[in-house]
């Protein structure tokens, strides 16, 4: 069963977070891992709940455990920090898929 890693934010520092954007695609999006499925900096809140920031990425992951062990990948949490200097974060979240 496929699962969804969505990560919004607010961005604070462009300069940081392309820099940590460049060292965060491989070890998340690399070959025969995942694949991007959305990156966009044009979110648009639907005024439920505390509100959406403005930066959205969505990864697809083949399964909900793939998708955990991206995130707590060494390579990956040696870099998050530096997302999270240059955000202000508004959710993180893993939505798994079920056949319909």
């Amino acid at each position: 069963m496929a699962a969804y890693l969505i990560i919004n934010y607010d961005v604070s520092d462009l300069d940081s977070l392309e820099v940590y954007r460049h060292a965060a695609v491989p070890s998340l999006t690399g070959p025969a891992k995942r694949v991007a499925r959305v990156v966009t900096d044009q979110t648009i809140d639907l005024g439920e709940g505390r509100g959406a920031g403005t930066d959205t990425v969505i990864l697809e992951f083949p399964s909900v455990q793939a998708a955990q062990e991206a995130f707590k990948a060494p390579e990956y949490q040696a870099i998050i920090g530096d997302r999270l200097a240059a955000t202000s974060p508004r959710f993180a979240m893993i939505v798994p898929t079920r056949a319909t």
